[in-house]
């Protein structure tokens, strides 16, 4: 039996992944060097500036419209942008504290070790809201993968490495009975021992449990112990009631 991963964008949610927003948002913010630059030339421009490839900018991009930070198709081939005009609310919120806590850790004393276990909160309960919402739409089949994967967790206790990409592979709707169903025999025969799976029945997407499952870690709904085949994710206890709120929607 082959398996398919969940399609991911290439980067998960990490400080690195922030500071490299803040490096775009400074050249977007920067009239000067924005000049009279539309995004094919800017996504140049940022990657010559940052050291970093075309092909990472153009996923922070995408994951920066993903996360609500920029208005989705504000940075386009036809149009100058400007700071003014290509952030959301929630975007500018999440920006400050991102600068914020970058400033903390450059100066690390103990209120501002505080301070930023504080904004790793509000970046759990943002990027919290910004996953339930995420789907992928393929051609009418619509499933909101974080509800699927906590759905599963919470039913089966935990999924391991194989387990999940079982779970990648057979469902692609959202509460739809019949998948489930399917995932639950070949989840049992797994678990009996009637199936066994090696790293070469990973047909595509072989990285989804670090990107995917590791965005669902960073905001604090499941906890992920091991590595690769070695994985198991559990809910984590912590965030139970938000869970629970998200199982019932």
């Amino acid at each position: 039996m082959y398996l398919r991963g969940w399609k991911y964008e290439g980067r998960k949610i990490a400080d690195k992944l922030h500071e490299q927003i803040l490096g775009i948002v400074e050249i977007l913010n920067d009239p000067q060097k924005v000049g009279d630059k539309t995004w094919p030339a800017l996504q140049k421009y940022i990657s010559d500036e940052l050291g970093i490839a075309t092909g990472q900018v153009r996923t922070i991009k995408r994951m920066m419209e993903e996360f609500d930070i920029v208005k989705k198709g504000s940075l386009n081939a036809n149009e100058v942008p400007t700071a003014e005009s290509i952030y959301t609310e929630n975007g500018k919120t999440l920006l400050e504290l991102i600068a914020t806590e970058k400033l903390m850790r450059e100066n690390p004393t103990k209120d501002n070790v505080e301070l930023m276990q504080e904004i790793r909160s509000i970046y759990q309960l943002y990027y919290q809201k910004v996953l339930l919402a995420y789907s992928y739409n393929d051609e009418g089949q619509i499933l909101h993968p974080l509800k699927a994967t906590l759905k599963m967790i919470n039913r089966y206790r935990y999924l391991n490495y194989w387990e999940w990409y079982l779970l990648n592979t057979i469902v692609h709707n959202d509460d739809n009975e019949q998948e489930e169903q399917e995932f639950d025999r070949f989840l049992n025969d797994y678990r009996t021992g009637n199936i066994r799976f090696k790293d070469s029945d990973i047909i595509e997407n072989q990285l989804s449990h670090s990107y995917v499952l590791g965005n669902f870690e960073y905001a604090g709904l499941i906890c992920i112990d091991g590595k690769k085949t070695d994985l198991k994710a559990t809910i984590n206890e912590k965030s139970r009631d938000i869970v629970n709120e998200i199982l019932k929607g």
